[in-house]
């Protein structure tokens, strides 16, 4: 095995993958890129046949006006010095049964748009693009105070950002029903849908609202030369600036040495020592097969496990010797909508009912002219489609030869006609005027990606799973980072974002004095609400005392005689809790996230005097109910991780399940019923029987002493 070392390596030469590597190399590092494919991009990549150049995947880049996101980054990284990019207006246009829409670049033509149409909507309207607005320049400050540290502590960032968190709080369809009324109206809004992989009742609102903004106040945009031009533009970049860029260069290997990341490895015989290694790949490879389970925590494993991958798409893409525009086909983007209702489209999709899922038809030669010959056109249609279509496209799992397959090719083949016969009611005598067609399926997609499900925007964009409750730059491997659309979510001016945040993730690993901090979520570092007191209990660390855990006991008269029904789930261990079943009596700490501490104290003085937990549980009831749900997935994984490092001292001959119990109370149900109003800063202790009955609470750790005496009086 051949040798090599590197400051970074990255694996993956994906957009978020070239942006990394492009400022990591500006900033000095030795890098390295490893592609498995012959040439730079992911989906930002082409392909030719005859005089025809083919885009694999980009409709319209959004941002690139002074003062869009994407802007910067293109400027910094070279791009936009090499590729021109046209504007496009209209940005689109849609065709629902009884309207057709043109979506202006113009946000208030575009406005002015759907007022014509809908008049008895215009004050919602305008209030839905208003509020759509002040979370795009919420996130835009988040950004911009995260760079300047600035930003709050994260109990002061709902307030501080109020209109970013709850956006990505709560789905599209809620956030746009707030405003419209109208359903028709819903479906025209929704028509971008299909460019983030899910409907409106599923989708984060927040998903749909920051390109959205980003499209129609800084632009769409569509490359001179397709997205190719810009992938070779940010590959020049990195080489100009000592970088390096290898291809057929398939890794199947991160060797883990004292929890980090020592050697990349490569099918091909290569091995490459880093300092840092940053991966644009799907993490469900990287993490669970190139590390390895065995070196992650439970929790972050099932995590990365149990993401579901976005949906995949079907794409026609066709050559035509005829000139399309000089015939009067007015459109850059057509969407083409069979009903108002998303839900319904999205339904279609998944079951693969070609005739009726929303399709999007694209005229390439409108916005990039050198990509036919003259009088010639590259027209291609794409609509969504789903991974397991008629028992994975006919293979029943099995990909070997996949496309030599006459079960893959027939329905390969049906699902063309289908959507060239819808093509050709809107251009007549389309079939006689094909020169080339290719058909891409998800398989298609998986092939050259290798994104599980043949994804296109990485794993799915719910309302639980993005932002903090998608996965972090960060992995429990010291110095691996991750980058990409299962990070940030799908796009290619998300991946750029993506690709920048990372950079300046690992020089501040690289390098602690420098001024590499400020990623575009808040740091996992200081999570809310988790349990790290229970953590230092166990450890030979100065604990604190009881008089600087919090203030003398006040007894507190319970809210109820008994818990609430239900039950609690522990963190890491996932013990299962039925709070009117309890496995004996229970002493319940309760606090936030500032006055963790308590919960070493309590478990000191109880374990002093009851060293059996058979006699009596602790645990650490961690009081989440002011916790966004944004924040949660976060809050769960770091209160997982906190019971597995604390496990991990516990002696051999000990169940960690009993001696380390977290309990997340995300409603404050347990607190309330305690009768604790705030345990923020000073944590309330309760003591619960067996059935669930509350036998005495306080505020304050002084309390303990009297809580015990009751358990004495109870048994």
């Amino acid at each position: 095995m051949r040798e090599e070392s590197f400051d970074v390596v990255v694996i993956g030469a994906g957009l978020g993958g070239l942006s990394a590597a492009g400022y990591l190399s500006k900033a000095g590092k030795r890098v390295l890129v490893l592609e498995h494919h012959t040439v730079p991009g992911g989906y930002a990549h082409e392909f030719r046949r005859g005089r025809y150049r083919f885009e694999v995947a980009l409709h319209a880049i959004d941002g690139l006006a002074p003062g869009g996101w994407a802007a910067d980054i293109l400027e910094e990284l070279g791009v936009t010095s090499a590729v021109r990019f046209n504007r496009l207006d209209p940005f689109y246009t849609v065709q629902f049964p009884e309207h057709t829409i043109t979506a202006h670049a113009n946000v208030f033509r575009y406005e002015q748009e759907l007022i014509r149409h809908f008049p008895h909507e215009a004050e919602g309207v305008r209030k839905l693009i208003d509020a759509m607005q002040q979370v795009y320049w919420d996130v835009q400050r988040f950004s911009i105070d995260g760079e300047m540290k600035r930003r709050p502590p994260m109990a002061g960032i709902p307030a501080a950002y109020s209109h970013m968190i709850s956006a990505m709080g709560q789905s599209w369809g809620e956030f746009m029903d707030a405003y419209i009324a109208d359903p028709q109206l819903r479906g025209v809004f929704s028509t971008l849908w299909g460019y983030y992989g899910l409907p409106p009742s599923r989708l984060n609102a927040s998903t749909f609202i920051l390109p959205w903004v980003s499209y129609h106040l800084f632009g769409a945009y569509y490359p001179e030369g397709g997205s190719m031009a810009m992938s070779r533009a940010l590959e020049q970049t990195i080489l100009a600036h000592g970088g390096e860029i290898r291809y057929r260069q398939t890794v199947n290997r991160i060797e883990i040495r004292d929890g980090k990341a020592v050697a990349v490895e490569t099918e091909q015989g290569l091995r490459i020592t880093a300092d840092a290694v940053v991966s644009n790949a799907n993490p469900k490879d990287v993490m669970l097969k190139f590390v390895g389970k065995e070196h992650l925590p439970s929790e972050y494993g099932e995590k990365i496990a149990g993401d579901a991958p976005a949906v995949s798409n079907l794409v026609l893409y066709l050559g035509l010797d005829r000139d399309i525009r000089a015939e009067g086909w007015p459109y850059h983007e057509l969407f083409v909508a069979e009903d108002y209702d998303i839900e319904g489209d999205y339904a279609a999709v998944m079951a693969g009912d070609f005739d009726r899922a929303g399709m999007v038809i694209t005229n390439y030669t409108e916005s990039d002219p050198g990509c036919a010959p003259d009088g010639g056109s590259v027209l291609v249609a794409m609509t969504l489609a789903p991974w397991d279509y008629a028992d994975q496209w006919g293979t029943g799992g099995d990909l070997t030869s996949y496309g030599k397959r006459p079960q893959y090719l027939e329905l390969k083949q049906d699902a063309a006609d289908r959507l060239l016969t819808r093509l050709e009611e809107r251009l007549p005598g389309l079939r006689a005027s094909i020169k080339h067609m290719e058909v891409a399926t998800p398989l298609t997609n998986y092939r050259y990606s290798l994104n599980p499900g043949g994804s296109i925007y990485g794993s799915e964009q719910t309302v639980e799973n993005m932002y903090m409750g998608r996965l972090s730059e960060k992995t429990p491997v010291d110095n691996l980072f991750l980058t990409g659309a299962w990070i940030i979510g799908g796009g290619m001016s998300a991946a750029l974002l993506s690709g920048r945040s990372v950079a300046r993730r690992v020089e501040g690993y690289l390098d602690p004095a420098s001024d590499g901090a400020g990623g575009l979520l808040p740091d996992e570092d200081a999570p809310p609400a988790t349990a790290e007191a229970v953590e230092t209990s166990n450890e030979q660390a100065e604990k604190p005392s009881r008089e600087s855990a919090g203030a003398p006991a006040a007894a507190v008269s319970p809210a109820a005689s008994r818990l609430p029904g239900g039950s609690l789930t522990a963190a890491g261990s996932k013990r299962e809790f039925q709070r009117h079943a309890l496995p004996g009596p229970m002493l319940f700490v309760c606090h936030g996230e500032n006055n963790t501490g308590a919960v070493a104290v309590v478990s000191e003085h109880v374990r002093a005097q009851i060293p059996d937990p058979a006699e009596l549980l602790i645990a650490s009831c961690v009081d989440l109910r002011h916790v966004p749900r944004m924040f949660r997935a976060i809050a769960q994984r770091a209160m997982g991780q906190a019971y597995e490092k604390t496990a991990e001292l516990i002696p051999a001959d000990l169940d960690p399940a009993d001696h380390v119990i977290i309990l997340p109370d995300w409603d404050g149900a347990v607190a309330k019923s305690l009768g604790f109003t705030d345990v923020s800063k000073e944590a309330g202790v309760g003591l619960v029987a067996a059935d669930g009955r509350i036998l005495g609470a306080a505020q304050g750790l002084d309390g303990v002493d009297a809580l015990l005496q009751a358990l004495r009086n109870e048994g």
